[in-house]
């Protein structure tokens, strides 16, 4: 039931503009700190609740990575990404004094002393943190799977190899997709654009995809394809190469009250 209801706030949060701007935390913590670091982003879900209640975000979220301990490319993997998310760049520019705010919501709720140790640890926990920041180029309309379905998250960085990449993706794999969702086999599927990241984040990745699928849906071609099909099936793989893929579970979410 809590994946459940996480996924459907994950997805609410993300009926906004096409004009959305989403900053990505790709965060690597330290070893045996996995339990404290949970606890820090815990602290921090009040903290964004309000600060999206003050109008200064539009969402925040928390995903943890399924890594395969014994793969040793997955170990290369961060172990969480945090997404923070906004209208558009005059939100993003608002000023906020993020400890202040801190102190204000936990007025009533934590000693100074408690406070301090829950706010230092934040420094504490992290091993190497990479950014990214994107603009939402295009979105499927958002349609829930099945009681009883459980969502799988991918998220999914390409590095565009021709100009008709972004074309493919909104034009042509955009419409696979909503044949999926009309089939009730997925969710939600978006595509930005990487606008900027930190200089130790990947620097081939131009552009990020989210997908939200039923965890048992088996891809399968049955019907034999086009003609047409197959020449934009070949040559839309040829405009892109994946260099992020991941699998993720939502820890917390919060979003707009509309």
């Amino acid at each position: 039931m809590k994946k459940q209801i996480l996924s459907i706030l994950f997805i609410l949060s993300f009926q906004v503009s096409l004009s959305q701007l989403v900053s990505y935390e790709a965060i690597w913590v330290k070893d045996g700190m996995d339990e404290s670091y949970q606890e820090v982003e815990q602290f921090w879900s009040k903290i964004k609740e309000q600060a999206i209640a003050d109008d200064s975000q539009d969402f925040w979220i928390v995903f943890k990575l399924e890594k395969d301990t014994e793969n040793a490319d997955h170990k290369m993997k961060p172990d969480y990404i945090v997404m923070n998310g906004f209208k558009d760049s005059i939100q993003r520019s608002k000023s906020v004094n993020w400890q202040e705010l801190a102190k204000k919501v936990y007025k009533k709720e934590l000693s100074k002393k408690k406070f301090e140790a829950k706010w230092t640890m934040g420094s504490q926990v992290r091993k190497e943190t990479r950014n990214f920041l994107v603009e939402r180029l295009d979105n499927s309309v958002w349609s829930p799977l099945s009681e009883g379905k459980e969502a799988r998250f991918l998220f999914n960085g390409f590095k565009a190899l021709n100009d008709d990449y972004e074309s493919f993706e909104m034009k042509y794999f955009k419409e696979n997709h909503n044949k999926q969702i009309d089939a009730g086999s997925r969710a939600w599927w978006e595509f930005n654009k990487v606008l900027s990241r930190s200089e130790n984040a990947n620097q081939e990745v131009t552009h990020f995809t989210m997908d939200v699928i039923d965890a048992d849906y088996q891809w399968s071609n049955d019907n034999e394809p086009s003609f047409t099909d197959q020449m934009m099936s070949k040559y839309g793989v040829a405009s892109r190469e994946r260099v992020i893929g991941d699998r993720m579970s939502v820890l917390f979410a919060q979003f707009q009250q509309n």
